[in-house]
């Protein structure tokens, strides 16, 4: 069998339709001469991959009616994909309503056959209505096993997708053949009334033109937003992936103007109701998100925090508010629909006296029992990330990243006397920083009465120009500074100083150095943003090449922190 011979166009969309006589042997009386089957696309070439598959079933079918052994044609494997609910819905009206209309539409037309067709069409309709209504799909089984198999579906009998294909297929079904009933009466301008296929309409109406796709746009958006300087490169990996997820839920190929405030706050109260992570769990592996969302409700799981609903939002939100920049007309559907004040009055606390004395005094710091075990106490002793980053951040005010990635190069002694340590943003040397620049951090006296510039001269002399901490890693999105904030937030809650979510880790130290220079040094804001290496949007911050926060300024600031009422005992005993 040639696919040139059988493969035609079909509506006014064009969709190719794979139409091939049935062999003479099997004609029966009042049945179809041909079988046919529409290939669900415009593109030839994936019409004729389609059709391959779909000919092989039906030459297999008509072998084994025949009695006869069929050898298949050696086809080309083809991967299975998972189909959105959109795509199966498209599929079904495309096959049981479209397809099947048209046939009715033919056969009523045909000269002589009006009156024959019209009883054929009621005595179906008849038949389909009382199976439909109760749920008996079995009408539509053979059809929905065809288009599978078609279309490389991976979609098994039993699954929730698949019950649900099913009743889409008999909601079409019932659609065409009331249509076909009025039509065969004399209404020939007649259309059921279908929920389903009103759906399928309205998504072919609000499909995006080529290239104008969501995703197609967010990645032209992410394009400018990382040669600007803007974005980083691992963030905007994760802005996509919440988009992708938001694509999902809408519709891969909506126009970008059919999405309205009426999506988004769907998305929005939809991811309140998932778990945590949601995808990584076992038990809604393959679901989509509303049927993750429905399954979570029926189960009484955690829910997704606000504060992460609003993480969404707000990757969401200004992509299309890059989209109107760029002339796009449209208004951004995320206005007005932010959960508000969901973050609390403070997220990510600093440790306070009580409980950085009761860190300090810890056995991390006085001697642990062992690898694994350095909340117990014992006579080891650590003389590596696990130590010396918070003392870092807790010292110097930088990052749990910025600490990570240091070299020995970066500590040296000022021509006052005075240590410091550059964070570098040198991304050759896998080094980078939040605000993409280069900045100095004063050492606190403490930090070098606690051996740190000794630790970093033995790491000089043993391996000359070298990283620090060479044991971490990076992970698989290129942040360093992972793996000690994890150990950080574990250990914290293993002394009894974290309890929960509540905000305290690893930046706990960092945020510490903040509130001693708010109260014991009298700093404002913005001289504590200084003093951090916060990025500053103001204009005079773009004047000049020297960068905010300059020895000058840094040495007498670092000089009036004191701790009052931290006991550094065990610190300076050590040495």
């Amino acid at each position: 069998m040639s696919l040139a011979t059988y493969l035609v166009k079909r509506g006014k969309r064009g969709i190719w339709q794979l139409r091939v006589p049935i062999p003479r042997a099997l004609h029966a009386p009042g049945k179809p001469k041909e079988r046919t089957m529409s290939m669900g696309t415009t593109d030839r070439c994936i019409a004729s991959d389609r059709a391959l598959a779909v000919l092989d079933e039906w030459k297999r079918d008509w072998a084994t009616a025949r009695g006869q052994t069929f050898a298949a044609l050696p086809l080309v494997s083809r991967e299975r994909r998972t189909p959105s609910r959109a795509e199966l819905e498209g599929l079904a009206v495309e096959f049981a309503h479209d397809e099947a209309l048209a046939q009715s539409d033919m056969r009523r037309q045909q000269p002589g056959g009006w009156r024959r067709h019209m009883h054929r069409t009621e005595a179906a309709l008849n038949a389909f209505t009382p199976l439909a209504t109760t749920g008996d799909h079995s009408l539509v089984e053979g059809m929905a096993r065809d288009i599978i198999a078609g279309m490389g579906l991976d979609l098994e009998p039993g699954t929730s997708a698949y019950r649900q294909f099913l009743t889409d297929l008999s909601a079409a079904r019932m659609a065409a053949l009331k249509t076909s009933y009025a039509r065969a009466r004399g209404d020939l301008e007649a259309s059921a009334e279908s929920p389903l296929v009103a759906r399928v309409r309205q998504r072919e109406q609000d499909k995006a033109k080529p290239g104008e796709a969501l995703l197609d746009l967010f990645d032209r958006y992410a394009e400018q937003r990382l040669a600007e300087g803007r974005k980083r490169e691992d963030t905007l990996k994760q802005d996509r992936k919440v988009i992708e997820q938001f694509v999902e839920f809408v519709g891969a190929d909506r126009a970008l103007a059919s999405i309205k405030a009426e999506h988004i706050r769907e998305y929005r109260d939809t991811l309140r109701q998932l778990p945590p992570k949601w995808r990584d769990r076992a038990d809604m592996r393959g679901l989509s998100m509303r049927e993750a969302a429905a399954k979570a409700r029926a189960a009484d799981m955690p829910r997704t925090a606000l504060t992460t609903v609003n993480k969404h939002l707000s990757t969401i939100s200004p992509l299309f508010a890059w989209l109107i920049k760029e002339r796009w007309d449209l208004s951004n559907p995320c206005t007005g629909l932010f959960h508000d004040k969901v973050r609390g009055k403070n997220p990510r606390p600093p440790l306070g006296t009580e409980r950085l004395n009761k860190v300090l005094a810890s056995p991390l710091f006085t001697g642990f029992e062992a690898d694994g075990k350095e909340h117990s106490p014992g006579e080891v002793r650590a003389n590596d990330w696990r130590y010396w980053i918070p003392l870092l951040c807790l010292f110097t005010g930088m990052r749990v990243g910025e600490a990570a990635q240091l070299r020995t190069e970066d500590v040296s002694q000022h021509d006052s006397g005075a240590w410091i340590i550059d964070i570098q943003h040198a991304p050759e040397k896998g080094q980078t920083t939040k605000a993409g620049q280069s900045r100095a951090s004063m050492a606190h006296a403490k930090l070098v009465e606690a051996g740190f510039i000794e630790f970093v001269k033995d790491r000089r002399a043993a391996d000359g120009d070298c990283r620090l901490f060479p044991e971490l890693v990076a992970n698989n999105r290129h942040q360093i500074g992972a793996e000690p904030s994890a150990f950080w937030r574990d250990y914290l809650t293993r002394i009894g100083v974290k309890a929960g979510a509540d905000g305290l880790g690893a930046h706990s130290f960092r945020h510490e150095l903040a509130d001693r220079l708010r109260v014991e040094v009298g700093l404002v804001d913005d001289q504590i943003a200084v003093a951090l290496g916060h990025d500053q949007k103001s204009t005079t911050a773009g004047y000049g090449a020297v960068r905010q926060g300059t020895v000058r300024f840094l040495a007498p600031v670092m000089e009036q922190v004191h701790f009052k009422g931290v006991n550094f005992e065990h610190l300076l005993s050590r040495r």
